[in-house]
């Protein structure tokens, strides 16, 4: 063979190995596609999901987020009692909401109770909320029967004292008038007060699913 006829084959083995080495960079490259890309994408998966489920349970707190009832009282009189809620802030996942409840006899006032908790849902144990009813007896407020609402208990994983809670009170005693109470405590639960047992249910599993959103964004 001559030496024109050596470096050709030469050549042509060497451009041979070159295209035998990108086929297998294309296939290892095709077979791991964008790995460090979907790495990044996953927290913004996360945070999406977590954000939009943040936005259906403050949708959830918006619907019928005021009701009322009447229940006549011996002793008392005709009690009319409202049950007002607020989500103040749903942005994150530390979310605020306020909850009132008022009652009045013939239009004068009788109570007026405001709770407000701010929560790190990440600290809450989601397979224990419960949903409790109202049950009527003597620690209850007067005008409130059985089942007139159901409260929706979330409390913190291990007891840990990780709800701020604002608590508010106005009691209208007789001659004494209106006798008020503020309280801002750090407790170990959250708890939240609706008419219907079908929309406690709801709200109950909406949480759950928030909390393990929030947990998986790491937040």
């Amino acid at each position: 063979m001559k030496y024109a006829e050596k470096v050709a084959v030469a050549a042509a083995a060497f451009l041979l190995a070159l295209a035998l080495a990108a086929t297998r960079d294309l296939t290892t490259s095709a077979s791991q596609p964008h790995s460090p890309a979907r790495a990044a994408a996953q927290p913004i998966m996360f945070q999406s999901k977590m954000s939009w489920l943040l936005q259906k349970l403050e949708q959830e707190f918006s619907i019928d987020h005021t009701v009322r009832w009447n229940h006549s009282v011996p002793h008392v009189g005709d009690v009319s009692t409202s049950l007002t809620r607020v989500p103040t802030n749903f942005d994150g996942c530390s979310i605020v909401w306020s909850q009132t409840q008022e009652a009045t006899v013939y239009g004068q006032l009788l109570y007026i109770e405001t709770r407000r908790f701010q929560v790190p849902l990440s600290s809450i144990d989601a397979n224990r909320i419960t949903i409790e009813p109202a049950i009527a007896g003597k620690n209850q407020r007067p005008g409130i029967e059985s089942d007139d609402y159901y409260t929706v208990v979330l409390p913190s994983v291990d007891g840990k004292n990780t709800v701020s809670l604002l608590d508010n009170n106005i009691t209208v005693e007789g001659k004494r008038g209106p006798i008020d109470s503020v309280k801002q405590l750090m407790v170990s639960s959250a708890s939240l007060r609706v008419r219907q047992e079908e929309q406690a249910e709801k709200i109950k599993k909406q949480f759950q699913q928030a909390i393990s959103a929030c947990i998986a964004a790491g937040q």
